[in-house]
């Protein structure tokens, strides 16, 4: 069941990506998901295994549960985070996607743990919530690098 609902969190997150009415060119998303994807596997690597602060249950569906998280959920909502963020001039609109962004990765952190696919041991909600602050603000600086190059390379008009 976990795999389920997990899915369709990723499926959400995928539809949301792929309706935003204005996006980076195709070449600075797909660096934009290299980036992130180091940093989130390492994230998981130096917090769960190096420190120990919390642990990754060794169930088959919780660990492609944490996958499916991990790699396309996580990811797919930050890239929409930065296409947003960096293609839109309004306050409002930036703020929204903020919000939205750092509440639904923070409600899917929480689903984690509902779940059982991660288990604290020294982690908590604060330290969630730093964490995916620092994501954003590092997806925002690679997104405005990566979204410089594109522009000197003529790929965005």
């Amino acid at each position: 069941m976990v795999i389920v609902i997990f899915i369709l969190y990723a499926w959400f997150c995928i539809q949301v990506l792929m309706n935003l009415r204005l996006k980076l060119p195709l070449a600075v998303n797909l660096l934009l998901f290299m980036a992130i994807e180091v940093v989130l596997t390492n994230k998981l690597t130096i917090s769960g295994h190096n420190l120990k602060l919390f642990q990754i249950n060794q169930n088959i569906p919780h660990f492609i549960a944490l996958i499916l998280h991990n790699d396309f959920t996580i990811t797919f909502i930050l890239i929409a985070f930065a296409n947003v963020f960096l293609l839109s001039s309004k306050t409002s609109v930036r703020t929204g996607i903020a919000v939205y962004a750092f509440a639904i990765q923070l409600l899917l952190g929480m689903e984690l743990h509902r779940n059982q696919v991660l288990i604290y041991n020294g982690w908590n909600y604060l330290n969630e919530s730093l964490m995916i602050l620092l994501l954003m603000l590092y997806t925002l600086l690679f997104g405005k690098l990566f979204q410089w190059m594109a522009s000197r390379e003529g790929w965005i008009q």
